[in-house]
């Protein structure tokens, strides 16, 4: 139990979300019953800054609402939008347009210059750019004076 919590405030507290921020559709270019290879698809915040971006080997879409990636990275950015400062890689996850919700009952990791998080089920929530593993799940430290202030 506590290291999922540890997990999970963890990935929160890297990337704090602006309350008062709208947030912004993720615009998916891929029609129903479609299936894309090698897809990107960026997310900018309310002030047009690169929030995070979808990198994908493939992307079908099976509803108006719902998209599954395979071989999903995540690259989260911080308030510039400059270097990703965590990517969560995800051999296949769902999305949810409606939730805005990405979920995955395959392995999965989060990364970070000085942590890397390992789950057997993981959910994102793409507008607080926060995920929750549960399952056994694992963390490395390698420096931690740099997660804690």
């Amino acid at each position: 139990m506590r290291r999922k919590f540890l997990a999970i405030a963890a990935c929160a507290a890297a990337l704090p979300l602006h309350a008062q921020e709208a947030p912004a559709p993720v615009d998916i270019p891929v029609d129903i019953g479609q299936s894309v290879k090698d897809i990107r698809v960026p997310h900018h915040n309310a002030q047009g800054n690169l929030s995070l971006r979808l990198n994908a080997a493939q992307a079908e879409r099976s509803s108006t609402t719902e998209f599954t990636f395979t071989d999903l990275q995540i690259e989260i950015f911080g308030d510039q939008g400059e270097e990703p400062s965590l990517t969560v890689l995800l051999p296949e996850a769902v999305f949810d347009q409606t939730s805005r919700r990405l979920a995955s009952d395959r392995r999965s990791v989060i990364k970070g210059e000085s942590i890397e998080i390992t789950g057997r089920d993981l959910e994102f929530d793409i507008d607080s750019r926060t995920s929750r593993l549960t399952g056994p799940v694992s963390m490395v430290l390698t420096a931690s004076d740099k997660v804690m202030p």
